[in-house]
Protein backbone atom coordinates (compact mmCIF):
# COMPACT_ATOMS: atom_id res chain seq x y z
CA UNK A 1 0.00 0.00 0.00
CA UNK A 2 2.98 2.31 1.36
CA UNK A 3 4.78 1.39 -2.71
CA UNK A 4 1.20 2.69 -4.09
CA UNK A 5 1.09 5.59 -2.58
CA UNK A 6 4.06 6.80 -3.13
CA UNK A 7 3.75 6.10 -7.03
CA UNK A 8 0.84 7.98 -7.18
CA UNK A 9 2.78 10.95 -5.72
CA UNK A 10 5.51 10.87 -8.04
CA UNK A 11 2.60 11.18 -10.84
CA UNK A 12 2.87 7.87 -12.32
CA UNK A 13 0.70 4.72 -10.98
CA UNK A 14 0.11 2.69 -13.87
CA UNK A 15 1.75 2.00 -16.95
CA UNK A 16 -1.33 2.48 -19.03
CA UNK A 17 -0.24 4.50 -22.56
CA UNK A 18 -2.89 7.66 -21.82
CA UNK A 19 -0.33 7.95 -18.21
CA UNK A 20 2.91 7.39 -19.90
CA UNK A 21 2.27 9.98 -23.01
CA UNK A 22 2.07 12.73 -19.79
CA UNK A 23 5.11 11.27 -17.76
CA UNK A 24 7.79 13.97 -17.52
CA UNK A 25 10.70 11.29 -18.07
CA UNK A 26 9.12 10.51 -21.48
CA UNK A 27 8.10 14.35 -22.10
CA UNK A 28 11.69 15.06 -21.20
CA UNK A 29 13.28 12.63 -23.81
CA UNK A 30 10.96 13.51 -26.33
CA UNK A 31 11.78 17.23 -26.36
CA UNK A 32 15.39 16.49 -25.97
CA UNK A 33 14.59 14.56 -29.32
CA UNK A 34 12.77 17.65 -30.87
CA UNK A 35 15.42 20.72 -29.69
CA UNK A 36 18.33 18.22 -30.79
CA UNK A 37 16.27 17.75 -34.51
CA UNK A 38 15.37 21.21 -34.77
CA UNK A 39 19.18 22.56 -33.97
CA UNK A 40 20.36 19.40 -35.93
CA UNK A 41 18.68 21.38 -39.30
CA UNK A 42 19.64 24.56 -38.49
CA UNK A 43 23.53 23.43 -37.68
CA UNK A 44 22.95 21.45 -41.03
CA UNK A 45 21.68 24.71 -42.65
CA UNK A 46 24.84 26.96 -41.54
CA UNK A 47 27.23 24.39 -42.93
CA UNK A 48 25.40 22.72 -46.34
CA UNK A 49 23.44 25.58 -46.97
CA UNK A 50 25.10 28.18 -49.15
CA UNK A 51 26.39 28.17 -53.13
CA UNK A 52 30.24 28.90 -54.38
CA UNK A 53 30.23 32.90 -54.48
CA UNK A 54 30.16 32.68 -58.19
CA UNK A 55 26.64 31.75 -58.06
CA UNK A 56 25.65 34.15 -55.54
CA UNK A 57 26.75 37.09 -57.76
CA UNK A 58 24.97 35.17 -60.36
CA UNK A 59 21.84 34.72 -58.53
CA UNK A 60 21.89 31.23 -59.59
CA UNK A 61 20.52 27.90 -57.81
CA UNK A 62 22.64 25.28 -56.47
CA UNK A 63 21.89 22.28 -54.35
CA UNK A 64 22.65 23.33 -51.40
CA UNK A 65 20.01 23.04 -47.62
CA UNK A 66 18.21 26.60 -48.20
CA UNK A 67 14.43 26.16 -49.55
CA UNK A 68 14.43 30.16 -50.32
CA UNK A 69 17.05 29.17 -53.11
CA UNK A 70 14.22 27.28 -54.92
CA UNK A 71 11.53 29.12 -54.21
CA UNK A 72 13.58 32.49 -55.87
CA UNK A 73 14.21 30.73 -59.15
CA UNK A 74 10.07 29.69 -59.37
CA UNK A 75 9.48 33.44 -58.81
CA UNK A 76 11.96 34.66 -61.30
CA UNK A 77 10.49 32.10 -63.88
CA UNK A 78 7.11 33.26 -63.41
CA UNK A 79 8.09 36.70 -63.72
CA UNK A 80 9.58 35.95 -66.79
CA UNK A 81 6.98 34.03 -68.11
CA UNK A 82 4.82 37.05 -67.55
CA UNK A 83 3.09 35.78 -64.62
CA UNK A 84 2.95 37.39 -61.67
CA UNK A 85 6.25 39.27 -59.98
CA UNK A 86 5.67 37.76 -56.64
CA UNK A 87 5.04 34.15 -55.26
CA UNK A 88 1.42 34.14 -53.55
CA UNK A 89 2.81 33.28 -49.90
CA UNK A 90 4.08 36.42 -48.84
CA UNK A 91 8.34 36.20 -47.50
CA UNK A 92 7.54 36.01 -43.83
CA UNK A 93 6.36 33.27 -44.42
CA UNK A 94 8.46 31.39 -46.79
CA UNK A 95 11.90 32.85 -45.56
CA UNK A 96 12.54 34.81 -48.73
CA UNK A 97 14.60 37.83 -47.97
CA UNK A 98 15.69 36.79 -44.57
CA UNK A 99 19.31 36.34 -43.70
CA UNK A 100 20.80 33.29 -41.93
CA UNK A 101 18.34 31.16 -39.25
CA UNK A 102 15.66 33.51 -40.26
CA UNK A 103 15.03 32.15 -43.38
CA UNK A 104 13.39 29.19 -41.54
CA UNK A 105 11.95 30.42 -38.47
CA UNK A 106 8.10 30.07 -39.62
CA UNK A 107 8.19 27.55 -41.92
CA UNK A 108 9.84 25.03 -38.79
CA UNK A 109 6.72 26.45 -36.75
CA UNK A 110 4.65 25.50 -39.94
CA UNK A 111 6.38 22.18 -39.84
CA UNK A 112 5.56 21.89 -36.09
CA UNK A 113 1.63 22.69 -36.86
CA UNK A 114 1.43 19.89 -39.33
CA UNK A 115 3.30 17.49 -37.73
CA UNK A 116 1.06 18.23 -34.21
CA UNK A 117 -2.18 18.08 -36.71
CA UNK A 118 -0.94 14.58 -37.74
CA UNK A 119 -0.18 13.12 -34.63
CA UNK A 120 -3.57 14.33 -32.95
CA UNK A 121 -5.79 12.87 -36.46
CA UNK A 122 -3.62 9.31 -35.90
CA UNK A 123 -4.99 8.97 -32.30
CA UNK A 124 -8.59 9.82 -33.05
CA UNK A 125 -10.93 6.74 -33.57
CA UNK A 126 -11.34 5.10 -37.51
CA UNK A 127 -13.89 6.57 -38.54
CA UNK A 128 -13.63 9.94 -37.14
CA UNK A 129 -9.88 10.08 -38.86
CA UNK A 130 -11.54 8.67 -42.04
CA UNK A 131 -13.84 11.76 -42.01
CA UNK A 132 -11.55 14.31 -41.15
CA UNK A 133 -8.55 12.74 -43.90
CA UNK A 134 -11.66 12.78 -46.68
CA UNK A 135 -12.80 16.66 -45.62
CA UNK A 136 -9.14 18.00 -45.55
CA UNK A 137 -8.80 16.41 -48.89
CA UNK A 138 -11.79 17.63 -50.71
CA UNK A 139 -11.20 21.10 -48.89
CA UNK A 140 -7.41 21.61 -50.80
CA UNK A 141 -9.16 20.01 -54.16
CA UNK A 142 -11.77 22.98 -53.63
CA UNK A 143 -9.08 25.47 -52.58
CA UNK A 144 -7.46 24.68 -55.93
CA UNK A 145 -9.87 24.15 -58.43
CA UNK A 146 -13.26 25.69 -57.19
CA UNK A 147 -13.32 28.86 -58.88
CA UNK A 148 -12.17 27.15 -61.70
CA UNK A 149 -14.98 25.00 -62.10
CA UNK A 150 -17.48 27.57 -60.93
CA UNK A 151 -16.27 30.30 -63.62
CA UNK A 152 -16.17 27.62 -66.47
CA UNK A 153 -19.59 26.45 -66.01
CA UNK A 154 -21.21 29.60 -64.97
CA UNK A 155 -19.72 30.79 -68.43
CA UNK A 156 -21.04 27.63 -70.32
CA UNK A 157 -24.27 28.10 -69.17
CA UNK A 158 -23.98 31.96 -69.87
CA UNK A 159 -22.93 31.60 -73.30
CA UNK A 160 -25.17 28.47 -74.00
CA UNK A 161 -21.88 26.82 -75.73
CA UNK A 162 -19.60 24.11 -74.57
CA UNK A 163 -16.35 25.39 -74.60
CA UNK A 164 -12.44 24.86 -73.38
CA UNK A 165 -10.99 26.68 -70.66
CA UNK A 166 -7.90 27.55 -72.40
CA UNK A 167 -6.80 28.83 -75.98
CA UNK A 168 -8.65 31.80 -76.27
CA UNK A 169 -8.00 35.02 -77.27
CA UNK A 170 -10.88 36.63 -74.98
CA UNK A 171 -9.04 36.59 -71.53
CA UNK A 172 -12.49 35.90 -69.52
CA UNK A 173 -13.33 32.66 -71.32
CA UNK A 174 -9.33 31.11 -70.05
CA UNK A 175 -11.10 29.50 -66.53
CA UNK A 176 -7.74 27.70 -66.48
CA UNK A 177 -5.55 30.73 -65.19
CA UNK A 178 -7.72 30.22 -62.34
CA UNK A 179 -5.43 27.05 -61.22
CA UNK A 180 -2.21 29.11 -61.12
CA UNK A 181 -2.57 31.19 -58.64
CA UNK A 182 -3.85 28.25 -56.04
CA UNK A 183 -1.51 25.51 -57.79
CA UNK A 184 1.62 28.23 -57.29
CA UNK A 185 0.52 28.05 -53.57
CA UNK A 186 0.77 24.26 -53.36
CA UNK A 187 4.31 24.65 -54.98
CA UNK A 188 5.68 27.00 -52.02
CA UNK A 189 4.27 24.67 -49.84
CA UNK A 190 5.52 21.68 -51.03
CA UNK A 191 8.92 22.92 -51.91
CA UNK A 192 8.76 24.11 -48.34
CA UNK A 193 8.27 20.56 -46.99
CA UNK A 194 10.93 18.93 -48.98
CA UNK A 195 13.44 20.74 -47.43
CA UNK A 196 11.88 20.71 -44.05
CA UNK A 197 11.16 17.11 -44.75
CA UNK A 198 13.86 15.45 -41.80
CA UNK A 199 12.29 18.20 -39.17
CA UNK A 200 8.59 17.22 -40.23
CA UNK A 201 9.09 13.37 -40.56
CA UNK A 202 11.07 13.08 -37.11
CA UNK A 203 8.43 14.98 -35.30
CA UNK A 204 5.96 12.96 -36.50
CA UNK A 205 7.76 9.88 -35.48
CA UNK A 206 8.81 11.30 -31.83
CA UNK A 207 5.34 12.78 -30.67
CA UNK A 208 3.52 10.05 -32.87
CA UNK A 209 5.46 7.37 -31.56
CA UNK A 210 6.33 5.75 -34.71
CA UNK A 211 10.19 4.54 -35.76
CA UNK A 212 9.70 4.29 -39.27
CA UNK A 213 9.11 7.93 -39.56
CA UNK A 214 12.32 8.63 -37.49
CA UNK A 215 14.21 6.38 -39.99
CA UNK A 216 13.21 8.29 -42.87
CA UNK A 217 14.07 11.68 -41.15
CA UNK A 218 17.57 9.66 -40.27
CA UNK A 219 17.52 8.71 -44.30
CA UNK A 220 16.96 12.13 -45.78
CA UNK A 221 19.69 13.47 -43.55
CA UNK A 222 22.50 10.59 -44.44
CA UNK A 223 21.53 11.05 -48.07
CA UNK A 224 21.21 14.97 -48.23
CA UNK A 225 24.79 14.43 -46.57
CA UNK A 226 26.23 11.91 -49.01
CA UNK A 227 24.88 13.63 -52.04
CA UNK A 228 26.60 16.94 -50.67
CA UNK A 229 29.61 14.91 -50.13
CA UNK A 230 29.48 13.70 -53.27
CA UNK A 231 28.85 16.94 -55.11
CA UNK A 232 31.47 19.01 -53.87
CA UNK A 233 33.96 16.36 -53.78
CA UNK A 234 37.25 17.92 -55.89
CA UNK A 235 37.27 15.40 -58.34
CA UNK A 236 33.91 15.15 -59.10
CA UNK A 237 33.31 18.37 -59.70
CA UNK A 238 36.29 18.68 -62.08
CA UNK A 239 34.34 15.79 -64.13
CA UNK A 240 30.82 18.17 -64.12
CA UNK A 241 32.80 21.57 -64.91
CA UNK A 242 33.10 23.80 -68.19
CA UNK A 243 34.21 26.84 -69.34
CA UNK A 244 31.53 28.52 -68.92
CA UNK A 245 30.16 27.10 -65.74
CA UNK A 246 33.34 26.22 -63.39
CA UNK A 247 31.96 25.95 -60.24
CA UNK A 248 29.27 23.00 -61.25
CA UNK A 249 27.35 22.17 -59.57
CA UNK A 250 27.56 25.05 -57.68
CA UNK A 251 27.81 24.13 -54.01
CA UNK A 252 30.38 25.89 -51.76
CA UNK A 253 32.62 22.57 -50.57
CA UNK A 254 34.05 22.54 -47.38
CA UNK A 255 37.67 23.55 -47.09
CA UNK A 256 40.46 20.84 -47.45
CA UNK A 257 42.74 21.59 -45.05
CA UNK A 258 41.51 22.15 -41.60
CA UNK A 259 42.50 25.24 -39.43
CA UNK A 260 43.93 25.97 -36.28
CA UNK A 261 42.65 25.02 -33.52
CA UNK A 262 40.30 27.89 -32.17
CA UNK A 263 37.60 26.66 -30.36
CA UNK A 264 36.92 25.89 -26.59
CA UNK A 265 40.00 27.27 -25.48
CA UNK A 266 42.14 25.75 -28.46
CA UNK A 267 40.63 22.08 -28.31
CA UNK A 268 39.02 22.18 -31.81
CA UNK A 269 38.99 23.88 -35.09
CA UNK A 270 35.91 25.61 -35.86
CA UNK A 271 35.22 24.03 -39.24
CA UNK A 272 35.46 20.87 -37.17
CA UNK A 273 33.60 21.77 -34.49
CA UNK A 274 30.51 22.46 -36.75
CA UNK A 275 30.98 18.96 -38.34
CA UNK A 276 31.26 17.16 -34.91
CA UNK A 277 28.52 19.41 -33.57
CA UNK A 278 25.92 17.90 -36.39
CA UNK A 279 27.25 14.23 -35.40
CA UNK A 280 26.93 14.28 -31.59
CA UNK A 281 22.95 16.20 -32.52
CA UNK A 282 22.25 13.21 -35.27
CA UNK A 283 23.22 10.73 -31.87
CA UNK A 284 21.27 12.40 -29.40
CA UNK A 285 18.36 13.06 -32.08
CA UNK A 286 18.35 9.18 -32.84
CA UNK A 287 18.67 7.63 -29.55
CA UNK A 288 16.19 9.79 -27.64
CA UNK A 289 13.44 9.13 -30.48
CA UNK A 290 14.48 6.08 -30.92
CA UNK A 291 14.67 4.89 -27.02
CA UNK A 292 11.35 6.96 -26.31
CA UNK A 293 9.69 4.81 -28.35
CA UNK A 294 11.09 1.66 -27.73
CA UNK A 295 10.06 2.03 -23.77
CA UNK A 296 6.51 2.92 -24.61
CA UNK A 297 6.14 0.01 -26.91
CA UNK A 298 7.85 -2.31 -23.82
CA UNK A 299 4.97 -0.82 -21.33
CA UNK A 300 2.02 -0.89 -24.06
CA UNK A 301 2.50 -4.67 -24.43
CA UNK A 302 2.93 -5.56 -21.28
CA UNK A 303 -0.01 -7.69 -19.66
CA UNK A 304 -2.79 -5.98 -17.93
CA UNK A 305 -1.73 -7.12 -14.37
CA UNK A 306 1.42 -5.84 -14.83
CA UNK A 307 1.16 -2.46 -15.69
CA UNK A 308 -0.52 -1.54 -12.07
CA UNK A 309 2.01 -3.62 -10.56
CA UNK A 310 4.29 -1.20 -8.31
CA UNK A 311 7.30 -3.32 -9.00
CA UNK A 312 7.03 -3.17 -12.63
CA UNK A 313 6.28 0.85 -12.47
CA UNK A 314 9.44 1.40 -10.24
CA UNK A 315 11.59 -0.70 -12.70
CA UNK A 316 10.08 1.11 -15.64
CA UNK A 317 11.08 4.41 -13.98
CA UNK A 318 14.62 3.00 -13.27
CA UNK A 319 15.31 2.33 -16.95
CA UNK A 320 13.93 6.14 -18.16
CA UNK A 321 16.29 7.63 -15.08
CA UNK A 322 19.25 4.99 -16.35
CA UNK A 323 18.34 5.96 -19.98
CA UNK A 324 18.79 9.61 -19.32
CA UNK A 325 22.19 9.38 -17.23
CA UNK A 326 23.63 7.28 -19.65
CA UNK A 327 22.56 9.30 -22.82
CA UNK A 328 24.35 12.41 -21.21
CA UNK A 329 27.51 10.65 -20.21
CA UNK A 330 27.85 8.63 -23.36
CA UNK A 331 27.24 11.74 -25.47
CA UNK A 332 29.29 13.59 -23.80
CA UNK A 333 32.29 11.30 -23.56
CA UNK A 334 32.11 10.13 -27.02
CA UNK A 335 32.27 14.01 -28.24
CA UNK A 336 35.36 14.85 -26.05
CA UNK A 337 37.36 11.66 -26.73
CA UNK A 338 36.67 12.77 -30.76
CA UNK A 339 38.04 16.21 -30.02
CA UNK A 340 41.04 14.49 -28.48
CA UNK A 341 41.54 12.42 -31.39
CA UNK A 342 41.31 15.47 -34.01
CA UNK A 343 43.83 16.74 -31.77
CA UNK A 344 45.95 14.16 -32.15
CA UNK A 345 48.60 15.32 -34.67
CA UNK A 346 49.57 18.43 -32.86
CA UNK A 347 50.38 16.36 -30.12
CA UNK A 348 52.14 13.91 -32.60
CA UNK A 349 54.10 17.23 -33.77
CA UNK A 350 54.62 18.49 -30.01
CA UNK A 351 56.31 15.00 -29.17
CA UNK A 352 58.46 14.88 -32.29
CA UNK A 353 59.95 18.45 -31.60
CA UNK A 354 60.28 17.36 -28.49
CA UNK A 355 62.62 14.89 -29.61
CA UNK A 356 65.26 16.84 -30.61
CA UNK A 357 65.67 19.77 -32.99
CA UNK A 358 67.11 17.72 -35.87
CA UNK A 359 66.30 18.41 -39.25
CA UNK A 360 63.89 15.44 -38.97
CA UNK A 361 61.77 17.07 -36.08
CA UNK A 362 61.75 20.39 -37.76
CA UNK A 363 60.59 19.48 -41.23
CA UNK A 364 57.87 17.33 -39.63
CA UNK A 365 56.59 19.62 -37.14
CA UNK A 366 56.22 22.35 -40.37
CA UNK A 367 54.70 19.67 -42.58
CA UNK A 368 51.07 20.63 -43.38
CA UNK A 369 50.23 16.72 -44.33
CA UNK A 370 48.69 16.06 -41.09
CA UNK A 371 46.46 18.99 -40.97
CA UNK A 372 45.24 18.32 -43.90
CA UNK A 373 41.66 15.93 -43.94
CA UNK A 374 43.55 12.54 -44.53
CA UNK A 375 45.69 13.53 -42.15
CA UNK A 376 43.16 14.12 -39.81
CA UNK A 377 41.79 11.08 -40.31
CA UNK A 378 45.58 8.69 -40.20
CA UNK A 379 45.93 10.88 -36.62
CA UNK A 380 42.66 9.94 -35.40
CA UNK A 381 43.04 6.29 -36.26
CA UNK A 382 46.72 6.31 -34.58
CA UNK A 383 44.35 7.57 -30.86
CA UNK A 384 41.78 4.94 -31.45
CA UNK A 385 44.41 2.37 -31.53
CA UNK A 386 46.54 3.78 -28.64
CA UNK A 387 43.12 4.17 -26.62
CA UNK A 388 42.39 0.29 -27.71
CA UNK A 389 45.73 -0.54 -26.75
CA UNK A 390 45.15 0.71 -23.35
CA UNK A 391 42.90 -1.81 -22.42
CA UNK A 392 45.10 -4.19 -21.99
CA UNK A 393 46.76 -1.67 -19.00
CA UNK A 394 43.22 -0.11 -17.70
CA UNK A 395 40.91 -1.95 -16.60
CA UNK A 396 38.04 0.14 -18.45
CA UNK A 397 34.92 -2.60 -17.61
CA UNK A 398 35.33 -2.10 -13.74
CA UNK A 399 35.83 1.39 -14.03
CA UNK A 400 32.59 1.91 -15.98
CA UNK A 401 31.09 -0.77 -13.48
CA UNK A 402 32.23 1.68 -10.51
CA UNK A 403 30.57 4.48 -12.28
CA UNK A 404 27.46 2.70 -12.89
CA UNK A 405 27.11 1.48 -9.17
CA UNK A 406 27.98 5.37 -8.22
CA UNK A 407 25.23 6.38 -10.39
CA UNK A 408 23.01 4.11 -9.04
CA UNK A 409 23.94 4.43 -5.30
CA UNK A 410 22.34 8.33 -5.67
CA UNK A 411 19.35 7.68 -7.45
CA UNK A 412 18.54 4.98 -4.69
CA UNK A 413 19.51 7.53 -1.73
CA UNK A 414 17.74 10.64 -3.75
CA UNK A 415 14.09 10.74 -2.16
Amino acid sequence: MADEVAQQEEGLATLHLRTLRKEWRVVCLQMVASLSLIWLFLTMTQVFGHCHPSYVANDAWCPALDHTLTLDQIEKGFADGGGFDELPLPDWITGQGNEGDGRYFVPILLTMAIAGAWVALNFQPPARRRKITLSLLGAMILFLAGMFILTWTFGMIMNFDLYLPFGHSDDSMNHANHLVWPLSVYIQVLVMLFFMAPVLFGLMGIWGLSKRMVNWSMAYILIFLGLYALLSYEGVVSQLSSVSDPYSPGLNPLPTQIGEADTLGGLISGDVWELLLVAILLMLYTETAQATIRFLEYAFRLPESCKKDPEYVRQFQSILNTHMQHTVVVILAVGFVTMLALKFDDLIIDVVGWAGSGQWSGQVRESLELRLTYGKVISAMLFLTFVAGLRFIVPWQRISGMVESALSKRGNTNP
